[in-house]
């Protein structure tokens, strides 16, 4: 009936959770904006519209009301009894906590706004045993609602989808069973609002795949992994592992769940609200698809030259996750190489990776200096493809040469950086990189790395508006 995490489960905030307060959050201010502003008007709309469900067969609508009664009673009994004799005490607490803050929530919001009540559109009175109980009144939709948003993390998806179908049931009952109004609708929608703040103030059982179904999934797709465990690396957006094949094959792998996809989305509605030409697109309709799109890109940067970890494996993770695993690089990336092994030599390597991603119009977004890599054999490779767009606009290839500038000069200094660029990059790009060099339009590293170098960034600027040439000494007498 539900999911089970396991007596040692790791209790964490998720990504998820806050994705889900704030579309919750959003969808009460509307409703409640609309029914302040509308709400008479579309109230004896609505009740107008719905009359004519008065002429349906009684049968149906005793057969409805039972389901959506013995529906309550599975879901919300049962899962009870079940979480009792688990002793699933974490989980009780967390959904009586949402329980009550949803109904006392429900009632203030009541007393500030309301509507007169449309006409009732079908008297379920007389049907006895099956009349309208309080499940179905306002504070008992906001109730549901947040004890099964609550309790969502202990739940398989099928018992989610059995809750989110009994608060579908219990709305449709009280926009029928009563005077109509936006009542149940904004109960069900508070209660959500407090189920997943619960949740977030709380904590949950961790949703991300664990080790052994990211294991299970790769030797599915026909990968046989002997060792993997977890990389303490930077890998913004996934979860990473070192391991390696039977083969004999070292691999780097990377896990990407419903809490990654989450905080994508979240920092994408952030960088909506900027201000600013970012130059995003839109994001992808699932995770799997966004992973696939990495995938796809990776395999093009590859067979067009560009030194790449060659992708072994594209598998699925229980729950909801999805892995990618790469040949690993024997070396290190840059942001942990001895700045003295950051040589001339590896800056131009590096460029002319970025330069063959430019001439085919592939951006990388993401060329902070942990996604390069110095192997043992002195050879640079680029990593990590999970932001990168084919066919991008010039926006965005500029984008990647100031990131590029910006981070490097954090290690080799100002006047290098801005050199080996000049030396590697047209004119007419680097001007446009110029205008690129904002705390805005760089990686979160970089950005933290230059905070601690003020005026690094104008010095960037300057030195790209003389092309790369030293700046004049200052005469002296």
């Amino acid at each position: 009936m539900l999911a089970e995490p396991g007596a040692g489960e790791r209790i964490e905030r998720s990504p998820a959770d806050v994705l889900r307060l704030v579309v919750a959050a959003v969808m009460v201010l509307l409703v409640v904006i609309v029914e302040w502003i509308f709400g008479d008007h579309l109230v004896s709309f609505a009740s107008d519209l719905l009359r004519g469900l008065d002429a349906v067969p009684e049968w149906i609508i005793r057969v409805v009301v039972l389901a959506t009664r013995v529906l309550a009673l599975i879901v919300l009994g049962g899962g009870l009894v079940w979480a009792v004799v688990h002793r699933r005490w974490r989980m009780l607490v967390t959904v009586v906590i949402a329980g009550v803050v949803a109904a006392l929530l429900m009632t203030v919001l009541d007393d500030l706004v309301g509507t007169d009540a449309g006409q009732t559109v079908v008297d379920l009175d007389h049907l006895g045993l099956l009349e309208r109980e309080a499940v179905t009144t306002t504070h008992g939709i906001a109730l549901v609602a947040a004890v099964l948003t609550a309790a969502a993390p202990w739940l398989s998806r099928r018992w989610r989808r059995a809750g989110w179908a009994l608060i579908i049931g219990l709305v449709a009952l009280g926009l029928v069973d009563a005077p109509v109004s936006f009542d149940p609708v904004k109960a069900a929608f508070v209660g959500w609002v407090v189920g997943a703040a619960v949740l977030v103030a709380m904590g949950a059982p961790s949703r991300r795949p664990t080790l052994a179904t990211v294991v299970d999934g790769l030797n599915g797709v026909g990968l046989p992994v002997a060792r993997l465990e977890r990389a303490g690396v930077d890998a913004r957006g996934s979860t990473p592992y070192f391991g390696e094949a039977t083969d004999g094959g070292k691999l780097f792998v990377k896990t990407l769940g419903a809490d990654e996809r989450s905080a994508d989305l979240l920092f994408r509605v952030y960088r909506t609200l900027q201000p600013r030409a970012l130059g995003d697109e839109r994001p992808f309709s699932s995770l799997r698809r966004s992973v696939e799109h990495e995938a796809f890109v990776s395999l093009g940067a590859s067979s067009l030259g560009v030194r790449t970890p060659r992708l072994r494996a594209f598998a699925a993770a229980e729950p909801n996750g999805w892995v990618l695993a790469y040949e690993a690089v024997d070396g290190r990336s840059l942001d942990r190489v001895d700045p003295g092994h950051i040589t001339d030599e590896v800056l131009d390597a590096a460029w002319r990776l970025v330069g063959e991603l430019r001439r085919h119009r592939i951006a990388h977004r993401d060329l902070r200096l942990a996604n390069i890599f110095l192997d043992t054999r002195g050879d640079v490779w680029l990593i990590d493809f999970g932001f990168s767009e084919m066919a991008a606009s010039d926006l965005l290839l500029a984008t990647d040469v100031a990131e590029l500038i910006a981070s490097s000069s954090v290690v080799v200094g100002v006047a290098r950086a801005v050199a080996r660029a000049a030396a590697s990059v047209e004119p007419p790009v680097l001007r446009a990189a110029r205008d690129r060099l904002r705390p805005w339009a760089l990686s979160g590293a970089t950005r933290a790395a230059l905070e601690a170098r003020p005026g690094q960034l104008a010095e960037l600027r300057a030195g790209l508006e003389r092309g790369g040439q030293p700046s004049a000494p200052v005469a002296t007498t």
